[in-house]
Parts: structure tokens; sequence; C-alpha cells
């Protein structure tokens, strides 16, 4: 039990409370899902994990329902900039937005942090959000951290 409840902690630290960059401020929610991100996604043998499990499910046109093993439940959303993905968590006391670069490819999902380092002073607005994605999301750095999920054979 309390192995499980470790290695569920450990996901959720790495997915959710990595050195992702965070805002008090979203970007721009205006694309429709992602229907590649929909489903069930587990992590197995990333970071010693066996079976932790992510379901991402479709709130509506918009919206995501991010469901992990310890149902704990997140809100996101969406969009591209450029020709990169983004995906916008919404912390559960819906104060603060997590960013994260993703890949789809089959049954494979990518997860890349957002290089918080790249900010040079305090985001206080969405459109100097949006602008510091614009301006620096063709960096090699820009992303990091990879964490890949699969989806289970069935």
């Amino acid at each position: 039990m309390i192995k499980s409840i470790f290695k569920i902690s450990l996901l959720l630290l790495f997915i959710i409370t990595g050195c992702t960059l965070e805002s008090k401020f979203g970007l721009p929610k205006k694309d429709k899902i992602d229907n590649d991100l929909l489903g069930t996604w587990t992590t197995p043998c990333i970071i010693n994990q066996d079976s932790d499990t992510l379901k991402i499910k479709a709130l509506d046109d918009f919206n995501y329902q991010l469901v992990f093993d310890t149902n704990e439940v997140l809100k996101a959303y969406s969009l591209k900039i450029k020709e990169y993905n983004i995906i916008n968590i919404i912390s559960t006391t819906g104060s603060n937005n997590l960013f994260y670069g993703y890949e789809v490819e089959k049954d494979t999902l990518r997860f890349y942090e957002v290089n918080p380092e790249l900010l040079k002073g305090e985001i206080t607005s969405e459109k100097e959000l949006n602008d510091f994605f614009i301006e620096n999301i063709d960096k090699d750095n820009f992303f990091m951290n990879a964490c890949i999920m699969v989806k289970p054979s069935n």
C-alpha cells in the first residue's frame, strides 16, 4: 500500500508539480480538443513506475478532464502555438496554470515541461504569457524533461 502511494505521488510530482512553467494567467483558449489525447495512458517503467494511469476525457468541445489513479481530477485545455502542441493544466484551486508541450504518435504520448528559466520577469497578463510562448517556443531549450506515456494494449 505504501509503495503504491509512493509511486503515484512520484507520478503526480513529475507531471503536475515538476519544474514546468507556472502562471496565474492561462493561454488563450481557442482550439478544440485534440482527440489524440483522449484515452487511458500509463507510464510503464518510467521513473520506476509500474502501472500508474492517467485518463484524459473530453468535458466539452474545448476542455479536458484529467483523472489520475489517486482520483485527483484536474481540468485542462490544449492549443497549438506555431506547430507545437501545448496543454494548459489548471491547478486544483484554479489559481495557477501549468504548461506542457506534448506529442502524440500512435499509442505514445510525450509530455515536455516548459522551461521556466527562459522567463525574464513576472508574467502580468494573458497577452504577455502568449507573447512569451510565441517568442521562445522555437528555442532548443524551451521544452525539457520528457515524460513518456503509452496506451495499454487490450
